[in-house]
């Protein structure tokens, strides 16, 4: 008995299992079109939310600095509020710019 990923949602079954606990999944009728479209598909989700908290940082560097250049009191905390947002934006999108170009470099 050996410990397998299932090939959907990448949880660790047994490969005597005839059908996946966690997913449901139907082990005894998995092909290699199959195999190769689940993957294709876990692909699709993986990049989507990396894209998904791409736009969610930009959103963030954007917001801070819109708020930045509107607030007046660099004392307040709404300023310092803003000066985080728009370091935290923007980190987050550069790490997720490094992410995505991994990712695409792992397909080939």
């Amino acid at each position: 008995m050996a410990i397998i990923k299932c090939p959907q949602c990448a949880n660790n079954i047994s490969d005597k299992h005839k059908a996946c606990p966690h997913c449901e999944l139907d082990m005894t009728e998995l092909t290699e079109e199959k195999l190769h479209s689940l993957n294709k598909i876990r692909s699709l989700k993986s990049n989507q939310t990396l894209m998904t908290h791409q736009i969610i940082a930009m959103l963030l560097f954007l917001a801070g600095c819109f708020s930045y250049y509107k607030l007046d009191d660099p004392e307040s905390p709404q300023f310092v509020a803003a000066q985080a947002s728009i370091v935290i934006g923007f980190v987050w999108y550069i790490v997720n710019r490094i992410r995505i170009i991994l990712a695409k470099r792992q397909k080939y």
